[in-house]
């Protein structure tokens, strides 16, 4: 009876190969590495039943390594990118994590001899790589970032933050369920991938007199008369910056991408008296966007923001155009180098246990006076583009607050106080 494969040499070479075809897996061809023909024969063979029996279990025929796979795995991040499917930093970002860090691991292991173990063996390999792995000898790292190539030192080399790890984790497991997906390893054998869980730490925020002696203190910074009119402009940007975050709960990244047609019913409205005047406010940030309802005192500061455009640009602002704008009329970078000054004015540059406050802080200010003044949980989480669980997780301190009247229940004691 005939081999269901056939041995052949390629031109110019004595080694062995084989090559056979499986329905539904087409021609497969694979070096047998050995120049001996009954060897070669009987390689070849195992070789076949091999790839029938993953045939049989819904795997691919063919054994693939673990960097052959990552490579397939960049080239789809690459593809969605180009469509808009994903972050361009996440193009930029993880083809290097891939391949320096678990490229650089797993290598040419085949990708269903990977187990939970090995996860559990690279994490530690991870965590050590500059300090005691091969990026210990490294001095310099080049990266890819808006088509330029960067070269930068190599100044700390302490394990990867909670954060990192935790991401690079995520993007482990999609890798591994690609690999599924694509018939290289069983779903059932996917290898656990453990995504490392920050402690929650309460976030920097600010208390209701804290707030108060910040907005003071900005006021009568913007006002001073000896300032030019170009650092008055600054000063009453940063203010409309922050009373805008804190009546509304914008994260920073969606106050910079908020163009002014995204500012919805407000030029309609602003000829009519204040009290007829009404805005929601469309944005995007996180991969995902949302129309919400703002309170009303950050009304006046988009008056302030519209009047300085005005007067830098000499026309009303296109619909499609920043909100926070330079004199130039481009997109407003950021407040960060602003805003640090004017806290250090304040003192008020770190919270009380030193965790530094930044424009997020804003976000949390607001989150916190409106659990204090009642508003629902899940009626705020869906305003603020959060879940309740995240609400629940860091805003303890204000929850106990809350509750203070049902802490302090009237006692019957049989004895006196």
């Amino acid at each position: 009876m005939p081999e269901p494969f056939q041995l052949f040499q390629r031109t110019g070479s004595s080694k062995w190969w084989v090559r056979f075809s499986i329905r539904g897996q087409g021609q497969i061809r694979k070096s047998l590495d050995t120049t001996d023909e009954a060897e070669a024969n009987q390689r070849a063979r195992k070789v076949y039943y091999e790839a029938l029996y993953r045939t049989e279990n819904g795997l691919n025929a063919t054994v693939k390594t673990f960097g052959d796979m990552a490579e397939e795995f960049i080239a789809k991040i690459e593809r969605e990118v180009e469509r808009g499917e994903r972050k361009k930093e996440q193009g930029e970002k993880f083809p290097g994590i891939i391949r320096r860090y678990m490229v650089g691991y797993f290598g040419d292991r085949a990708m269903d001899s990977i187990t939970d173990r090995d996860i559990d063996a690279y994490v530690e390999w991870r965590k050590d790589y500059w300090s005691k792995g091969p990026g210990r000898d490294v001095a310099f790292i080049t990266y890819e970032r808006a088509g330029r190539q960067i070269r930068r030192p190599i100044t700390k080399r302490d394990p990867p933050t909670l954060s990192r790890q935790r991401n690079e984790a995520v993007l482990l497991r999609t890798l591994l369920r690609f690999a599924a997906k694509q018939g290289y390893i069983k779903q059932a054998a996917i290898p656990e991938v453990e995504v490392v869980k920050a402690p929650d730490v309460p976030r920097p925020s600010f208390s209701a007199d804290e707030f108060g002696r910040l907005v003071e203190t900005s006021m009568a910074r913007m006002s001073d008369p000896k300032l030019n009119e170009h650092v008055r402009r600054d000063r009453a940007i940063l203010h409309a910056y922050m009373m805008i975050a804190a009546f509304t709960g914008c994260r920073p990244t969606e106050l910079k991408g908020m163009n002014w047609g995204d500012v919805l019913g407000y030029r309609e409205g602003r000829n009519k008296p204040l009290r007829d005047r009404d805005i929601r406010l469309r944005v995007r940030g996180k991969g995902k966007a949302r129309t919400f309802v703002p309170q009303e005192a950050a009304l006046l500061w988009f008056d302030t923001l519209w009047m300085l455009w005005v007067r830098a640009m000499k026309r009303d602002p296109l619909d499609a155009e920043p909100v926070f704008a330079t004199t130039a009329g481009n997109r407003l970078d950021s407040v960060k180098k602003s805003l640090a000054e004017l806290l250090k004015a304040c003192n008020l540059l770190t919270d009380h246990r030193g965790v530094r406050r930044t424009s997020y802080s804003f976000r949390h200010f607001y989150i916190s006076q409106q659990l204090i003044a009642g508003v629902d949980i899940f009626i705020l989480a869906r305003n603020t583009g959060t879940s309740s669980d995240m609400i629940h997780r860091f805003y303890a301190d204000v929850k106990l607050e809350l509750m203070k009247d049902h802490l302090r229940p009237e006692w019957k004691l049989l004895v006196t106080v």
